[in-house]
């Protein structure tokens, strides 16, 4: 196994579990590109083949998003083998290096050729990143020196599985090469993110990029690593020493390697893993246990606790320092009685080291001693919960005995147990929180019954961890009322948006518009678009019209052209009633105030005033005939005022209702200096999300100003679905997973315990980032994290 592969691994793993949004932000991004198109093109037959492509890619995307992670982890698999190429030619070569064209069929040739083109499109925007992630990838796949055309993320794979994806899809020839040629530019977008966030991590796991060129001699020694793991205060390392003159059997735990670790871990085939402890193996744990007999009652860790800052509970938790904790920390005796001393669980492995009937046992015993130590290092997690893993090494010790490499095993439920609590464990921020003493309370009970066990086998481990996910999923059911309605309330708007700029597509070729004012246009492109969305989103009838709202666009067009109603009024007087009020109550199912919608009838009544003057010259005519007072006159507004922000969503982001608002979390996510969320001043419309104030108690004091400037643009390229992030709102710091985001990128919804919503706009989650309001929990699988670093120390 190549030195870093876990970090490669877990880069893999990031890339496919991010492929579903990443494919799906892509295809929206060309659909939106293809109906653009359509509305240019001044020729019907490439506007039918431009609207059955973004149909046609509408229709499929949802089942290519679902089928894409699985495509590309399967090409993962076949792109990092090594291949046989000539001598001279560039690793990046074209697509023609993967094909013979004159042993295919023409349609085969046209896809090869496309997906060649998109490669050479794409390239541009990955220069840099792409050359400085081949040399970390051939790194960590153990190569010497760079050879990109073995990085199994390179551009051309991607490529490749997309069309093929398209490929095996039933389409229209034409609707194919159309998507390819407008997947270049988001595509770019999507891996240039991709392939910053996956340097970052590789870089974040110490792998050392390879060189472009061979060593002296040809040869194929490592690369180097970092002697250490930055991650982690540095202790008493265990010697490395070779193998003594007495064979593997007289190993003690001093004299046990991090090479020798590492081979025992992932090498199953060590002969020497299998033989008996000899004699002075014996002995030197005699002399290990006489000696710890002598230490009883002497804790050496007893002055931890005096390293506690004593305004340590008053800090805010994200600028709590990181409290010291390894395998020779005295824990609380209250929550974890006679193994809270470090003594005590010395001298249990002690006595295991005397039980032990092969070498096997050794290393394992030594490799729980090693993993257990290195995450309770682990400054990501919060003290309590370090303390609770050594807490653990008593039981991890008893199972290594009888199943020595378990770490070895992803599934292992020892090793299941361990990451599950520390990912649980990124649910909480603050360790003096209700919430978290509720966690910490079922884990240490757990954890303290399974030290009281005699372990035979993986069994009571398992039902530990069934038992604390249990009481995860009821925990979490109590929050899913108030996340679901959030996510529906965004997902919903999202819908009812896509919908209504659909609707508002089609009305403006409407062959009926001509000479109708703007500020009706705007009007019916705008609101009453999104009127017309919500009335078929929430018809459970299948109408054709649901509600009547389509049909009186009609009526509302032509009462508006001077010259025809000039020429009828009385037909202006019999419709203008049921015309306003259907309009009254079309607006009325949005939700807003009818203050927010009333400068717009203002506005029709003002178009509507030189009719409803000849109305009153009529009528005063007919009072002087029959000598009655001449009715009042009614003056028309001086001019339409501007319409409010329901009126004119900005674009890429859907209108809320303020009670939609409200579900999805909108005032949970101001800081306390923050102004309420609206556009910017230079904006050429009302913010569509700006429809309600900031709270009053945002008043306090927001965290400090960075020192250096933070990388906004790098951090909002890394967020996917299901990061954590401390959120500062109101007045204080809640941890909070990141749950949906928009197809576009423009929404973003974040869930705090008791499911409550925070949600925001992307000016405003970058607003947050730049202040450090919004700060990126960099959660990782710990044991794997663990044995990564044990791999990199160890010697090649």
């Amino acid at each position: 196994m190549a030195p870093n592969s876990i970090a490669l691994e877990q880069c893999l793993d990031r890339v496919t579990h991010g492929a579903p949004l990443s494919l799906e932000r892509c295809l929206d991004q060309v659909i939106a590109a293809l109906q653009e198109a359509e509305a240019r093109s001044l020729r019907s037959l490439e506007r039918a083949e431009l609207g059955d492509a973004w149909r046609e890619l509408l229709q499929h995307k949802a089942a290519w998003c679902r089928r894409y992670p699985d495509e590309l982890r399967a090409a993962f698999r076949l792109a990092g083998q090594p291949k046989a190429s000539p001598a001279g030619k560039s690793s990046r070569a074209s697509a023609e290096e993967m094909m013979n064209l004159s042993l295919v069929d023409d349609a085969q040739v046209v896809q090869a050729i496309e997906t060649s083109r998109l490669v050479q499109q794409v390239m541009p925007q990955l220069e840099n990143p792409i050359s400085e992630l081949d040399a970390l990838v051939s790194s960590a796949m153990g190569l010497e020196t760079v050879q990109a055309d073995r990085n199994p993320v390179r551009p051309e794979v991607f490529a490749q599985t997309l069309r093929e994806l398209f490929a095996r899809t039933q389409l229209k020839a034409a609707s194919g090469s159309l998507w390819m040629k407008y997947l270049a530019e988001p595509l770019g977008a999507e891996l240039q993110q991709l392939y910053s966030g996956l340097v970052m991590q590789l870089k974040d796991a110490n792998v050392q990029a390879a060189g472009y060129g061979r060593t002296p001699g040809g040869g194929h020694a490592a690369p180097s690593r970092r002697p250490a793991d930055d991650d982690f205060a540095q202790t008493e390392a265990p010697a490395q020493v070779g193998e003594p003159s007495g064979g593997y059997g007289s190993l003690s735990s001093r004299q046990i390697s991090r090479a020798l670790l590492r081979d025992f871990l992932y090498h199953t085939d060590i002969e020497q893993a299998s033989q008996a402890p000899t004699r002075d193996y014996y002995a030197g744990v005699e002399q290990e246990l006489a000696e710890l007999r002598r230490q009883a009652g002497h804790s050496r860790d007893a002055a931890v606790a005096a390293t506690v800052p004593r305004d340590y509970r008053q800090l805010p938790p994200v600028d709590r320092p990181a409290l010291p904790v390894d395998i020779h920390s005295t824990l609380d005796s209250k929550v974890w009685g006679g193994y809270a001393d470090s003594h005590e669980r010395s001298l249990l492995r002690s006595r295991l080291r005397q039980d032990v009937t092969q070498m096997a046992q050794v290393l394992g015993l030594e490799l729980v001693r090693e993993v257990v130590d290195r995450v309770a290092r682990d400054p990501r997690l919060l003290a309590p919960v370090r303390e609770a893993i050594v807490a653990l090494e008593p039981s991890l010790l008893r199972l290594a005995m009888v199943d020595p490499r378990f770490f070895s095993d992803q599934r292992h439920p020892g090793r299941l147990l361990m990451e599950s609590v520390a990912q649980r464990s990124f649910k909480y921020n603050d360790e003096f929180g209700a919430e978290f003493s509720g966690f910490f309370a079922d884990i240490s009970r757990e954890f303290n019954t399974l030290n009281q066990l005699k372990i035979a086998d993986p069994h009571p481990f398992e039902a530990a961890l069934r038992q604390l996910e249990a009481d995860w999923a009821r925990q979490d059911s109590n929050d899913e009322t108030r996340r679901n309605e959030a996510v529906r309330a965004v997902r919903f708007a999202e819908q009812r948006h896509a919908l209504a700029e659909q609707i508002a597509g089609d009305l403006r070729r409407r062959p009926d518009l001509e000479a109708v004012p703007d500020v009706v246009q705007e009007f019916l492109f705008g609101p009453w678009s999104l009127v017309l969305a919500q009335a078929r989103l929430t018809d459970t009838h299948g109408g054709i019209d649901p509600g009547g709202y389509q049909s009186v666009i009609s009526d509302l067009l032509w009462s508006v052209k001077r010259e025809v109603t000039l020429r009828r009024p009385a037909q202006l007087f019999e419709r203008v009633p049921p015309l306003l009020a259907k309009l009254r109550e079309g607006m009325a199912l949005l939700g807003p105030d009818p203050a927010e919608h009333e400068a717009f009838f203002q506005a029709l009544m003002k178009l509507h005033h030189p009719v409803l003057k000849l109305r009153r010259a009529k009528s005063r005519r007919d009072a002087r005939e029959s000598g009655l007072a001449p009715l009042g006159a009614v003056e028309a507004p001086a001019a339409p005022p501007a319409l409010a922000a329901v009126d004119a969503p900005a674009p890429g982001q859907p209108w809320m209702s303020p009670r939609e608002l409200d579900a999805a979390g909108f005032q949970e996510t101001l800081p306390t200096d923050m102004s309420p969320l609206t556009g910017d001043s230079g904006d050429s419309g009302p913010a569509p999300l700006a429809q309600h104030d900031a709270s009053a108690e945002h008043e306090a004091d927001t965290p400090e100003a960075p020192e250096r400037p933070v990388d906004v643009a790098a951090i909002m390229g890394q967020l996917r679905e299901g990061d954590w992030v401390d959120l500062y709102s109101k007045r204080s710091w809640h941890r909070a997973q990141l749950i949906w985001a928009s197809a576009r990128a423009t929404l973003f919804m974040f869930v705090s315990h008791g499911g409550r919503p925070h949600s925001m706009t992307k000016r405003i989650c970058e607003r947050l980032i730049a202040s450090r309001c919004l700060r990126p929990v960099y959660a990782h699988e710990v044991v794997a994290h663990a044995l990564g670093a044990l791999e990199q120390e160890a010697p090649a």
